[in-house]
């Protein structure tokens, strides 16, 4: 019994002992395996993303859209948001997701190349990028790095801001009588008049000018009613005439009427010269239209209305922002000599509405107003109406000309010099809408979207200054 037993117990303590073994040789085993490491490891640490988490105290963060870009002054790939955040934005409390083709054990970032951390940013990180330098990221291998100057882009001034400058203190001598600018045939033309001729000057960048002789042209048009319908310029003259200029310089005349007078161009709309001529038995006004410039009797339409303008007036063509076509003329004088307050529009060059009556906001304009279109508000350039004191009218749009209200001077104010004047004429130099489709270059977007004001009249002298002003947004590289 005690045999039995005890063998038995002899037998299990060696089953015990093997027990124990088999988990030995299984570690040592398995530790033999791990010790050959068969795992490849990414060397590559190129950067792929930055992104800036939303942050409710500062607005626009988020929209920071970074790339990677060649800079030739630092001679290295940057970092950098090409379209700067907008004026004033705060990057001094930014949370940052970096995105690398792969990262190691950390991520460091540098301020003036001193080290400030060497924790690995996972995103919940909060860093002061007024002082970020660069980044650097190791790969998984934790051998191969590489780093990256940071430029984070926030615009010095405010993209509403209008700057502004005088381009010439006076280009001509002639005391001119009456002058008109026009952007026409990528040039652009300021022609004026005296008593005794006209004169033009030409410009490819509305800084540089060239005086040009004009031919065919008597010294008796007015200028004021230039119009330009496809490659084609127009004006009227005191001799009923209209004449017109395939290159601004020289002119020919046009057919006349034969029961008609006439009187001056209105406008151009849906690629239709638009005029206002008078019956000769009755000594009544009337609306012309022609797709050519060739009027006749049978171009003439519609008597025009007691308060319309003839004279003295200023028009303007445009596209609203749904892309329509409109036309508007502003005060001028009625065929019985009122200086009127009215607002005319017209979508058709024959149906005509005054908006003057239901809104009262645009004040009566002393001859030589100009109005021009930009950045889809509509801007007027001129002076009040008043007997006594001459006072600026300098008034914009934003509704296509239906009220009218004073720009806001924290962003949009004539220079102190500017005296005031009537008679100024206002042009959009190379007017270009941007497509988003589209890589302009800088000079491009430099050399688009200009404003330009030309000469003018005080109560003392004639002028023949140019200014020249832009809204800043306008110059950036991205819209």
């Amino acid at each position: 019994m005690f045999l039995t037993l005890s063998v038995q117990k002899n037998v299990n303590m060696k089953f015990k002992q093997f027990r124990l073994i088999i988990p030995l040789f299984a570690v040592i085993f398995l530790a033999s395996c791990l010790s050959t490491d068969d795992t490849t490891y990414s060397e590559n640490p190129t950067f792929v993303s930055l992104t800036f988490a939303d942050n409710d105290s500062i607005p626009d963060l988020s929209s920071a859209d970074f790339t990677l870009e060649w800079d030739e002054l630092l001679d290295d790939s940057v970092i950098v948001n090409l379209d700067s955040l907008p004026y004033q934005t705060r990057i001094d409390s930014v949370n940052p997701t970096f995105t690398f083709q792969s990262t190691g054990a950390k991520l460091l970032y540098y301020q003036n190349d001193d080290v400030l951390d060497s924790v690995y940013l996972t995103g919940t990180d909060t860093i002061d990028f007024t002082n970020v330098v660069k980044i650097k990221n190791y790969a998984a291998d934790v051998i191969h790095l590489r780093t990256y100057p940071i430029k984070v882009n926030v615009h010095q001034v405010s993209s509403e801001l209008y700057i502004w400058n005088k381009v010439s203190d006076n280009i001509d001598n002639h005391n001119a009588l009456n002058q008109k600018a026009v952007y026409f045939n990528d040039l652009v033309f300021y022609y004026l008049k005296n008593n005794t001729a006209n004169y033009a000057y030409v410009s490819a960048n509305g800084y540089d000018w060239s005086s040009k002789t004009i031919t065919g042209l008597p010294s008796n048009c007015t200028f004021s009613d230039l119009n330009i319908i496809g490659s084609i310029i127009y004006v009227t003259a005191a001799d009923n005439k209209i004449y017109s200029s395939a290159d601004g310089l020289n002119w020919t005349p046009k057919v006349q009427f034969t029961d008609y007078t006439f009187v001056s161009l209105l406008c151009t709309l849906n690629s239709n010269l638009c005029a206002v001529v008078k019956l000769n038995s009755d000594q009544n006004y009337y609306f012309a239209n022609s797709i050519n410039g060739e009027f006749s009797d049978a171009t003439v339409n519609q008597q025009i209305k007691y308060n319309f303008p003839i004279s003295d007036f200023t028009s303007i063509s445009f596209k609203s922002r749904t892309g329509k076509s409109k036309a508007m003329i502003i005060g001028g004088k009625s065929a019985d000599g009122t200086t009127l307050k009215t607002n005319w529009n017209t979508e058709n060059g024959t149906y005509w509405i005054d908006f003057s009556i239901e809104n009262k906001t645009l004040d009566t304009l002393a001859t030589g107003a100009s109005v021009i279109s930009y950045d889809d508000k509509l801007f007027l350039f001129g002076v009040r109406n008043d007997s006594t004191v001459l006072t600026s009218h300098y008034k914009v749009s934003i509704d296509e000309g239906f009220s009218w209200h004073k720009p806001d001077t924290a962003y949009n104010v004539l220079p102190e010099e500017y005296l005031i004047r009537n008679y100024t004429s206002a042009i959009v130099f190379n007017p270009m809408d941007y497509d988003e489709t589209i890589t302009y270059t800088s000079e491009q977007v430099t050399n688009s979207n200009r404003i330009f004001l030309f000469g003018g009249k005080t109560a003392t002298q004639n002028l023949s200054d140019i200014w020249t002003g832009k809204l800043n947004r306008k110059g950036f590289l991205l819209q």
